[in-house]
């Protein structure tokens, strides 16, 4: 698979809206094993290069600082997401990402009130290749994980973002930086995000029907079991 059949997935996912990652997982599901290796290896390169200072600062502005190590990896599936048009103009100059019309759909309105499909996320764009050799072989992911290894790939789970890093809290540099999007998507004061973070944790914790306490100890037992 070369970069313009990479592509061509990718826009045809893109096409089929909410079903896309069906759509895109499908779609693999009925090629040779190498060819979801040399997808998933186009992925990780066209992530690599939107893994930069700038893009995550865009990012941040556009999430209302809601924009973590998670956040960020799988807006830059995301962005790929968008297709190869919008991909390249918004490496090239993060700024422009004031030009997408997705990202203009958001401008104006509180990102606790958009829709699960607007948020600018892909994370199971991530997973769609290993699910169609799942599929295809009867492996596991952990099979394909080798097989990319071994074919070059990195490994690589999370940001390792280039350029220089600036304190996004910083309204005056987001300016400098980020002209148009930080006009379109001014931060909160981080008392408003503070106030909306602990009234979704509170929500969360009674719709699952647990005290503070309660979730902090199951919390701590999942992470002392995964040691």
């Amino acid at each position: 698979m070369d970069i313009e059949a990479f592509w061509d997935l990718v826009e045809a996912a893109k096409k089929s809206g909410p079903d896309r990652t069906q759509h895109l997982t499908d779609a693999l599901a009925e090629r040779p094993v190498a060819e979801l290796i040399a997808f998933d290896l186009h992925l990780e390169r066209q992530k690599q290069r939107a893994d930069t200072w700038l893009l995550w600062g865009a990012a941040y502005a556009i999430c209302d600082s809601h924009c973590s190590d998670d956040g960020f990896w799988y807006f830059q599936s995301w962005l790929v997401g968008l297709g190869r048009e919008s991909f390249e103009r918004v490496v090239a100059d993060p700024d422009a990402l004031a030009d997408v019309d997705e990202v203009r759909a958001l401008a104006g309105r509180p990102s606790h009130e958009w829709a699960e499909q607007e948020w600018p996320d892909w994370e199971l764009l991530d997973y769609v290749a290993a699910e169609a050799y799942e599929r295809i072989t009867g492996g596991d992911g952990d099979d394909f994980e080798d097989l990319l290894t071994a074919a070059g790939g990195s490994g690589q789970a999370s940001p390792e973002p280039a350029g220089d890093s600036w304190d996004f809290e910083d309204a005056a540099e987001n300016a400098r930086r980020l002209p148009r999007v930080s006009a379109m998507f001014p931060l909160s004061p981080i008392e408003e995000r503070d106030a909306r973070t602990e009234a979704v944790f509170a929500d969360f914790l009674a719709q699952s029907g647990q005290s503070e306490e309660e979730f902090f100890t199951a919390l701590e037992t999942r992470v002392q079991g995964g040691k």
